[in-house]
């Protein structure tokens, strides 16, 4: 994708050390939006007017209907606003954003923009989540912005959190039962000794998504009354536990059909939702 009188590529190839700037050279305060994921459905009109700001940004026209889809009403105003928003469509690369962001807004945009820091980290996020990472640790996004030649990646990663791009947590650490000490010093060396869990960034849609599935998960542990259920393995720990993981491939998959015939051979419920695991719940309840 051209990107007008300069490409993606005349950025840095290599993110320079971040070194504080006076404020007489600070950059024009510009405004930071969260890029927006499956904005509200967007009409005929959206779609014509997105094609008039691809094209005077040099990107390709078709890309149209897919920036308006993923960005919604008002997508010309708010990709002209902030071109880095292109990055929401899937196979967008950063440099071909980068060269977008040129031809629209010339010398006013560069590596540091607050704009592209917080669609970059978002796109880091996304791309991870893709290979089955919904979080990722502070340190790992920061050099993945120093890769897209980020000045400053440590404030490009709290510009984003400040923005409410993404989401900032810390998993809880199980506390294991402290040993008999002779001393407070011993104590303190335990503590001390203990690491810390790493910080870690995610996008809200998956970590919502996920705390979802976790309370759910949790329910049926509480509800489930074990029982003793003959038959194969997976049939036994069905039987003997309220949460059970199958994994395997092709030939795994013979196994749930089988549970789920034995289940209602026994009277239980049955359901096969749309990823094709089975579920099996006694009368009245849902497993």
């Amino acid at each position: 994708m051209e990107g007008g009188a300069a490409s993606g590529s005349a950025f840095y190839e290599a993110a320079p050390e971040p070194a504080p700037r006076p404020a007489a050279e600070a950059a024009p305060e510009t405004t930071v939006r969260p890029p927006r994921r499956s904005g509200p459905r967007s009409g005929p009109g959206t779609t014509a007017a997105v094609r008039e700001v691809l094209a005077a940004g040099g990107a390709p026209e078709a890309l149209a209907g897919q920036v308006a889809a993923a960005l919604g009403e008002g997508a010309a105003e708010l990709l002209r606003e902030d071109p880095w928003q292109l990055l929401a469509v899937a196979g967008v690369r950063p440099e071909q954003a980068d060269g977008f962001a040129r031809a629209l807004l010339g010398p006013a945009c560069g590596p540091g923009d607050p704009r592209r820091a917080v669609a970059l980290t978002v796109w880091l996020l996304e791309r991870a989540a893709l290979q089955g990472h919904t979080a990722l640790e502070v340190q790992a996004v920061r050099a993945g912005l120093a890769g897209h030649a980020v000045p400053d990646p440590e404030q490009a990663v709290e510009t984003a959190v400040s923005e409410g791009a993404v989401l900032l947590f810390q998993e809880e650490t199980e506390e294991e039962p402290a040993e008999e000490t002779d001393g407070d010093e011993d104590v303190e060396a335990q503590t001390a000794a203990a690491p810390a869990a790493p910080a870690l960034l995610g996008l809200d849609r998956y970590a919502l998504a996920e705390e979802s599935l976790a309370e759910g998960l949790a329910r049926l542990v509480r509800t489930a009354k074990a029982d003793v259920w003959e038959g194969g393995e997976l049939e036994r720990a069905a039987g003997a536990h309220g949460l059970v993981l199958h994994t395997g491939g092709e030939a795994s998959r013979a196994e749930p059909v089988a549970l789920a015939a034995a289940a209602r051979e026994r009277g239980l419920r049955t359901s096969w939702p749309s990823t094709r695991r089975a579920a099996v719940a006694p009368p009245g309840r849902t497993r």
